[in-house]
């Protein structure tokens, strides 16, 4: 027992090292083509704004994070073809086996790797991600001459009200065109405001120059125009603004809390908040998914090599995987399916789909 404790530890270490590795440089090989599609799509905006090539290099950087989480599944699952691949075909699988390795034992010491890599992501997704997508999305405002007056306009909730911005700039301390639906607990409407500018000020939120207002009576319609109006409150910050503004934010698991249970301001469905509430929880399961798809490329037979049809279809298995999460995802965040089944269901069936496949195997 005392040999076999320190053997298994190098054992343990080697495999860590060596998936880590590979699929470090799947994933540096993945990230590098995103970034080169991306900056084909953004070198003219970038230069027409006279960013130089300080500005493609501050655009990439910011837009790495992002990259990398998305990513992280796919270089898992090509990073385990690789390394099994490779021990299989040099027969250092088979002489595991023979010293007794069962294949259970083998998935049991490349845990480790996949814990890593799910720190990684985690890290990156609740940490990193959120900053540097606010920091793009906050130095493309600022840079843009026509942000004030782009009209790409947005609907949001926030205390209870309704919201409409027409546009922003200053890095979202300034808004243009605003108009503010207020509405009572039942979600009847009693009154509108309306501002052609908002400037932020940290102290007492959001102040209006002018604001025009509606107040809806049982019989009539009230107008007054009123001057020196604080129009939203300060809780709304420029930042948040900004991440009101985009399509699907990176938001960190206390902010999709404060939107979910404290009322904070929202622009898209409570479902799609909660999708993105569990995935810091199901990233590790959607990696040892990605995992279970790879390990029967073990049992290539080593005179077959590289003929061999097991790693295309394990790698068919994997982009499979990839493309029902993504659907099941769409109509988690859709609210046609429940959260957790919509999170849950495709490291499911994947897990179902590897064990099958093995136990196939395993019979011949």
């Amino acid at each position: 027992m005392s040999d076999t404790q320190p053997s298994r530890s190098v054992l343990r270490t080697h495999l860590t090292r060596s998936f880590l590795s590979r699929t470090l440089i799947c994933g540096a090989i993945l990230v590098s083509m995103m970034e080169i599609l991306g900056l084909l799509e953004m070198t003219t905006p970038i230069l027409e704004r006279h960013l130089g090539a300080i500005g493609m290099v501050r655009y990439a950087l910011l837009r790495l994070p992002s990259l990398v989480y998305q990513t992280l599944p796919l270089s898992t699952l090509i990073g385990a073809l690789f390394l099994l691949m490779q021990m299989t075909l040099n027969s250092e699988t088979a002489s595991l086996r023979a010293a007794g390795l069962s294949t259970r034992r083998l998935l049991v010491l490349l845990l480790p790797a996949i814990g890593i890599i799910s720190l990684v992501g985690i890290a990156t997704q609740e940490i990193i991600a959120p900053r540097a997508e606010l920091a793009l999305a906050k130095w493309w405002n600022r840079t843009d001459p026509h942000a004030s007056g782009s009209g790409h306009g947005f609907w949001f909730h926030a205390a209870g009200d309704v919201v409409h911005i027409d546009s922003f700039s200053e890095g979202g301390q300034r808004i243009t065109k605003v108009a503010v639906y207020h509405r009572i607990k039942g979600g009847d409407l009693v009154a509108i405001d309306t501002a052609p500018e908002l400037v932020f000020d940290p102290q007492t939120g959001w102040q209006a120059a002018r604001v025009r207002s509606l107040a809806l009576r049982s019989n009539r319609v009230d107008i007054e125009a009123r001057s020196d109006v604080t129009l939203l409150p300060a809780s709304l910050t420029p930042d948040t603004l900004i991440q009101l503004s985009q399509n699907y934010p990176a938001l960190s698991f206390w902010s999709l809390w404060n939107i979910l249970h404290h009322g904070g301001a929202s622009s898209l469905p409570k479902a799609t908040y909660r999708m993105a509430l569990f995935a810091p929880f199901t990233l590790p399961v959607s990696l040892c998914a990605m995992l279970f798809l790879a390990l029967p490329v073990i049992y290539i037979p080593p005179r077959t090599g590289t003929r061999s049809l097991l790693p295309i279809a394990a790698l068919a298995a994997g982009f499979g995987f990839i493309v029902l999460q993504g659907l099941i995802q769409a109509l988690g965040n859709a609210g046609t399916l429940p959260a957790l089944i919509a999170v849950t269901a495709p490291p499911a069936l994947a897990f179902l789909l590897g064990g099958a496949w093995i136990v196939k195997m395993e019979e011949k």
